[in-house]
């Protein structure tokens, strides 16, 4: 037997084996994407190549490699050698709401008619996650759970092109949301009404699930168009 061969048998079946470089890209990329939208990095916040893989490690062949993903997806934008978390207008915010709530109230209805009890079980735990947390008044962590409740509805109706174009806007959402205090007034009732949206759910009521979903967005809306955002200040990196 060859020495490739050999090597070759030890691997896991089905698994692709990545070059050095490209996963290091990949660890950099994923640790980068989730400070951003974990509000670790903020919007405004600079980023230079040489800081970048002191920090997350690698050389700054990988690291750029990560920030120019990053790029493309439009959580970073470009300014010399800097590369700067994304911030996002009110406008611009109110557009991605208004999007997502024609999905959304789709996404709901149909889950209410196919969703499964392991779904729902999840759905269950977040809810009660999602109360801790504002109890605690830990936004960035209501955030990204209240992002995975919306995105655990739309994996339930197994559509993947709807999976798909709400995790990019939840993405975009999250730049603003995590960096603005304002949106701590909102916590208690938001989860409020993702009981709602969860009980028409699992009772099997997609027309009610659809208008749940719509008013629980629709809030939001209404909030970001009567208070006003200060983001938080930024910093270098």
């Amino acid at each position: 037997m060859s020495e490739a061969s050999a090597i070759a048998r030890k691997r896991s079946p089905g698994r692709i084996y990545l070059p050095t470089s490209a996963r290091l890209s990949d660890d950099v990329y994923s640790k980068l994407k989730k400070d951003i939208l974990s509000a670790s990095l903020k919007s405004d916040d600079r980023l230079y190549e040489t800081t970048v893989a002191e920090a997350y490690g690698g050389s700054r062949t990988p690291v750029r490699e990560a920030l120019l993903r990053l790029l493309e997806e439009g959580l970073l934008v470009r300014q010399g050698r800097a590369y700067i978390v994304s911030r996002i207008s009110v406008s611009e915010m109110i557009d991605i709401y208004r999007v997502r709530q024609n999905l959304e109230c789709l996404s709901a209805s149909i889950a209410a008619e196919s969703i499964t009890d392991a779904a729902l079980g999840e759905l269950r735990a977040m809810i009660e996650a999602m109360r801790i947390a504002a109890a605690r008044r830990e936004g960035s962590t209501f955030n990204l759970l209240d992002s995975e409740f919306h995105l655990a509805i739309a994996k339930s109706t197994g559509n993947e092109v709807l999976m798909d174009i709400l995790t990019k806007l939840h993405e975009r959402v999250l730049l603003v949301r995590n960096s603005v205090e304002r949106f701590l007034s909102r916590l208690e009732n938001a989860n409020q009404e993702h009981e709602a949206i969860y009980n028409a759910i699992r009772r099997g009521q997609p027309t009610i699930a659809s208008a749940e979903m719509n008013s629980h967005i629709q809030s939001t809306i209404e909030s970001l168009r009567t208070s006003g955002i200060d983001l938080v200040e930024s910093k270098q990196l």
